[in-house]
């Protein structure tokens, strides 16, 4: 009986001898960076619908070659591109442009991580062509400078 009991204690002690060494290893792998970084210049601007400002649409600028940017309007309209990271421009360049309701954010601090519901409906509804880059018709050229005005007007 003894023996069995030291044979059990010293299985369990390599397994867990082996499984902190997976944890050491795994917990100690840095991350791998996923894609490029690509040169963003500064780009903003706002978006309205027969000239009124139009709330919590992401406002997604599609270069002809690499990533896209994207913004979230504010209760003015405006919007502040990302490509790598938030708020840190767009490619220069022409960028052909969609435009899709997101809502207001959720005060649901489960929001996103065990919960997802959709937005409330849009309090202006704009046409569904604006939804795809393909079929928007909008076209922006963001400058080489950068650009704080790249307005975007829906009729």
């Amino acid at each position: 009986m003894d023996n069995q009991n030291a044979d059990e204690s010293q299985n369990m002690s390599r397994r867990f001898f082996v499984f902190g060494i997976i944890i050491t290893v795994v917990g100690c792998t840095p991350p791998q960076q996923t894609a490029d970084i690509v040169k963003t210049v500064n780009a903003s601007g706002t978006l309205t619908l027969n000239g009124a400002p139009l709330e919590f649409y992401q406002v997604s600028f599609f270069p002809n070659e690499n990533r896209p940017a994207m913004g979230i309007t504010d209760a003015a309209g405006r919007f502040t591109l990302g490509t790598n990271k938030p708020n840190d421009g767009a490619v220069a360049g022409s960028h052909k442009i969609a435009i899709v309701w997101v809502g207001p954010p959720s005060t649901d601090p489960n929001e996103g991580m065990m919960e997802f519901s959709s937005p409330p409906p849009p309090p202006i509804e704009i046409d569904k062509k604006y939804s795809n880059p393909e079929t928007s018709g909008l076209v922006l050229e963001v400058p080489e400078s950068g650009s704080t005005e790249l307005n975007v007007e829906l009729k």
